[in-house]
């Protein structure tokens, strides 16, 4: 008999200083998904998108729920660890848009995710 699986939420948090601005990430797990929130000191939740795979081999399902509509950052990066991962991740990006800042935040999501893959 197979054993059921883990129940609950779980909550990691971790920051970073990314072009001298510290930054925060908290990671929700759920089962067969998370959530991570990305900003600074400031409070926000001003975007919500949403990606995860299909039934077609390769092809991602992605969308923004709340925010703007062009909000790439936040679709950009939830496709990319939805396609690493093979989860429904849910990505809330609250830092000011910046071509230097993102690949940064995303590299610092895969280091952590390389050394704690129990925590996403």
């Amino acid at each position: 008999m197979a054993e059921p699986a883990p129940v609950g939420v779980h909550v990691y948090n971790f920051s970073d200083n990314l072009l001298q601005q510290v930054v925060h990430f908290h990671v929700i797990k759920l089962l067969d998904s998370f959530f991570l929130w990305i900003g600074t000191n400031a409070i926000s939740f001003s975007s919500l998108a949403v990606a995860m795979e299909t039934k077609m081999d390769g092809v991602l399902a992605s969308s923004s729920l709340l925010g703007e509509v062009s909000d790439t950052p936040s679709i950009s990066l939830a496709q990319k660890l939805a396609k690493k991962t093979k989860k429904q991740v849910f990505i809330s990006f609250n830092l000011p848009t910046s071509q230097m800042m993102l690949p940064l935040v995303e590299k610092r999501i895969i280091e952590e995710m390389n050394t704690h893959p129990e925590k996403f």
